[in-house]
């Protein structure tokens, strides 16, 4: 799979759609190498992905809020997502849901499930809740927030908001104290 970022396109009247792509040499070779096959192609507006920097710091919140409340960093960041994590619910028969809720979290430490209510017609109404690793900034940024008021309410302190800002916005490197952030 190719992806090619761009920012401008338009259609020629015989239909041809062309794109002004940020990456021309990759264009380049991809149209040499497609000759005489068939495409499919999906075009969906470009969203960033939180940064390594974002992510490090948000595990280091969880850590130090992990050892101020006697929990471990997995369940309070487990607590973090479901409180404003991005989630969908599934309507599932009853004999279904366990094999479902088993594979959804062995997706990664942060794709938890849980039964939330049952449907007029029986049906089991599981929330399947989406690990961080496919958050956008602004979720990753909703994320952060969240833990940075818990850790406050806990009197750990924090980065001040324009070095958090500069973390979770531009994606720009920013050392966490004296540890290894």
């Amino acid at each position: 799979m190719k992806v090619f970022e761009f920012s401008e396109a338009s259609v020629s009247p015989e239909g041809w759609l062309c794109l002004k792509v940020d990456n021309v040499p990759m264009a380049r070779q991809f149209v040499l190498d497609s000759r005489g096959k068939k495409y499919d192609c999906e075009i969906k507006e470009h969203r960033g992905l939180r940064s390594l920097a974002a992510n490090g710091y948000m595990w280091k919140l969880c850590e130090l809020l992990a050892k101020a409340i006697g929990s471990t960093k997995d369940e309070v960041y487990i607590d973090a997502v479901r409180d404003v994590g991005v989630f969908r619910d599934f309507h599932l028969p009853e004999e279904e849901v366990k094999s479902f809720r088993t594979a959804w979290s062995a997706i990664g430490a942060g794709w938890p499930t849980e039964k939330v209510d049952y449907t007029p017609d029986g049906l089991v109404v599981i929330r399947a809740y989406y690990g961080s690793s496919v958050y956008s900034t602004k979720r990753m940024a909703r994320l952060i927030d969240n833990l940075v008021q818990d850790c406050k309410a806990v009197g750990i302190e924090t980065l001040p908001p324009d070095k958090l800002a500069a973390l979770v916005d531009q994606h720009q490197p920013v050392k966490i104290g004296g540890g290894d952030g």
